[in-house]
């Protein structure tokens, strides 16, 4: 019964295509550097090619700075480019910006390249000096950076401060939920769930209920909670949900076909990535070959044995596809 109220009440949601990642969105602080005007304009209108193409003109005048490229970083962030995104914030890394959510990009980026350190996240930790809403948004990316570097008493105390400090949040009790579901406690999450909804509407919620839906087997219903991933305005943490829900339940051609738009076709995540790959291996793709090599060239071994453990991690069961 406890279940059935909460599909009700998921289905009754309204999901707003607002992008979610909480560590890839324009500066926190105002930029003092005009040159950046334009290209903050066009992404605060989420047109992110245009601020790019902004960005290199500015580059190619010979006229960048390190607000440039830190803030070049942070598009290309956006955009799932990281590698060339780091190549950006390493040019940068005299800026200002760097204290701010271009901060927040780097740490990211660097994440997603299989870079567990976080002393760039902790140096731009400053609680009481940036707003609540970027509080909570730091520390819900330390629990996820902590998770996928197997480091749990740290994502656990992380999450037990956002407990602390913002109880209401909604973030505050999606990060227990995910807690939760990696040591297979589905009631937990369950619960935490459904404390999340009474604070706020949030897509990251269809996530969680697509992640216990897998855990359980079902595949379908997992697919169905995921269908809100339509725009390119996504997180890559929902789009990992979304293909391992697909690939399970036998719709490897269609998550082929989500990868195939553009805001994914150049994406350097290592998750999507081998997504990507158990797709083509399902369906016999013939470019299978083809980006298994590229594949190697980004993540070796031991980066791989992460990858596949991180994703075992979301559905608590060994993937039926191995590398």
């Amino acid at each position: 019964m406890f279940r059935v109220i909460i599909l009700l009440c998921l289905s009754s949601l309204w999901i707003q295509s607002t992008f979610a990642r909480p560590t890839i969105n324009t500066s926190s602080i105002s930029s003092s550097n005009a040159k950046l005007a334009v290209a903050e304009r066009f992404n605060r209108q989420g047109l992110y090619l245009y601020a790019l193409d902004s960005l290199d003109m500015i580059i190619a005048k010979g006229l960048g700075d390190e607000d440039v490229y830190a803030y070049r970083g942070t598009i290309l962030t956006m955009r799932g480019q990281y590698l060339d995104a780091i190549h950006d914030f390493e040019r940068g890394l005299g800026a200002d910006r760097l204290n701010g959510r271009d901060g927040e990009s780097y740490v990211y980026a660097k994440f997603v390249g299989g870079d567990c350190a976080t002393d760039t996240l902790e140096s731009i930790r400053h609680f009481g000096a940036l707003p609540v809403a970027a509080n909570i948004r730091l520390l819900s990316t330390e629990v996820e950076i902590h998770r996928y570097c197997n480091r749990m008493l740290d994502a656990k105390h992380a999450q037990e401060l956002m407990e602390f400090q913002f109880p209401r949040a909604v973030k505050t009790h999606l990060a227990a939920a995910d807690l939760a579901l990696d040591t297979g406690d589905v009631e937990q999450a369950w619960r935490r769930l459904f404390n999340a909804q009474l604070f706020y509407q949030y897509i990251g919620v269809r996530d969680i209920a697509a992640r216990i839906a897998m855990i359980e087997g079902r595949y379908e219903d997992a697919f169905q909670l995921m269908k809100y991933i339509q725009s390119q305005r996504v997180p890559d943490r929902s789009m990992i949900l979304n293909g391992l829900a697909l690939v399970l339940a036998g719709e490897s051609s269609f998550w082929l076909h989500k990868l195939d738009q553009p805001r994914w076709q150049n994406t350097d995540n290592l998750y999507l990535l081998y997504l990507r790959l158990w797709a083509m291996h399902e369906t016999n793709n013939p470019e299978y070959t083809s980006e298994l090599e590229w594949f190697q060239l980004l993540c070796d071994d031991t980066c791989t044995n992460i990858v596949q453990s991180n994703l075992e991690l979301e559905i608590q069961q060994p993937l039926r596809f191995q590398l």
